[in-house]
């Protein structure tokens, strides 16, 4: 193994420092977010309790975030929105808001015609409306709003890059599970939990959940054999790959379909979206340098029939990192 002092990086913007290990560490979650602690240390020659502590650093860094990705619907939840929003003041108080809010499950500070974009998710548009009204309006250096709902995924690159845009949104073309069943209270809770943190031990998820130890444990096995519940591994490209991300809104004249056709081909574009609101598509795209993003959205995107304009608002800081859902 090459030394780790060898291959550190650091982020000057957040100060996170990650080194050879760490970068090994993740590549081994992304590929099992449960593996145990004792075998991620035999693959990187740490002991386990080491692992623990890096991993911990990681996550509490946002580097990383290892949740459960689970079928919206299971959670009883329908009704998704981005939200673009312009500061009156200052941006991180309101980026701690929103962050602490149980509907937001991503938080960005942007640069372009939005200071912070987040992503809310409720049962169903009421819910959505009422989270507006009462937890984002109400935060004291809100100005503006745009309220962008999600209409239909048409693109999700699941095997890119760690999209951040729609990280709650639609696995479009993962594997669904091969049973769809009824859950009960008790699974739903369970579901809930690994979704917070998916790699809660068992004894946390009996805790946190009010099921049973045994009881539990048996259920989550069930969920995670059965393909009802994945555990995904959350990257955050800024600091972990230095990409550059961006989203960008789309309007078009005419027909959308085939704007639509020619976008899902652009390699940096992963994620594309039909919404409400001032765009007609919102689109994600993860470039290696400005210099790549300025000509995709200079040439590639303008190039494309039917794409009228498009506002692009830069990615800077992830304040929190998404959760995930599959096969909505």
């Amino acid at each position: 193994m090459q030394s780790a002092s060898r291959e550190t990086r650091v982020d000057g913007a957040r100060g996170v420092t990650l080194d050879s290990i760490d970068e090994e560490l993740i590549k081994l979650l992304v590929a099992d977010g449960r593996a145990a602690y004792a075998d991620l240390g035999a693959r990187v020659e740490l002991s386990g309790d080491a692992v623990r502590e890096r991993l911990k650093r990681l996550i509490s860094e946002d580097v990383i975030k290892v949740v459960g990705s689970v079928s919206a619907p299971t959670l009883g939840l329908g009704s998704f929105a981005l939200v673009g929003i312009t500061a009156n003041g200052p941006v991180q108080p309101i980026a701690r808001a929103l962050t602490e809010l149980p509907a937001t499950d991503l938080v960005v500070q942007t640069a372009g015609m939005f200071d912070i974009i987040a992503e809310l998710v409720g049962r169903d548009d009421r819910e959505i409306l009422q989270v507006l009204d009462e937890s984002v309006r109400t935060i004291p250096e809100v100005g503006r709003c745009l309220v962008m709902q999600y209409l239909s995924v048409e693109k999700y690159a699941a095997g890119g890059p760690r999209q951040i845009l729609l990280g709650g949104g639609r696995h479009v073309g993962s594997p669904k599970p091969e049973v769809r069943e009824d859950l009960d209270d008790a699974d739903r809770a369970l579901a809930a939990v690994l979704q917070q943190d998916g790699r809660a031990s068992y004894r946390q998820l009996a805790e946190q959940s009010g099921v049973p130890y045994a009881s539990a444990r048996r259920r989550v096995v069930r969920l995670l054999e059965r393909g009802v519940v994945r555990i995904v591994t959350v990257t955050n490209q800024i600091l972990f790959s230095h990409r550059v991300q961006a989203g960008i809104g789309v309007r078009v004249h005419g027909p959308i379909p085939e704007a639509v056709r020619q976008l899902k081909e652009l390699p940096e574009v992963e994620v594309v979206v039909a919404t409400t609101g001032p765009y007609d598509l919102l689109i994600e795209a993860s470039c290696a340098s400005r210099a790549d993003l300025y000509d995709l959205t200079g040439t590639k995107l303008r190039s494309v029939p039917g794409v009228m304009s498009t506002e692009t608002f830069n990615y800077i800081n992830i304040h929190k990192l998404p959760y995930t859902w599959a096969d909505l």
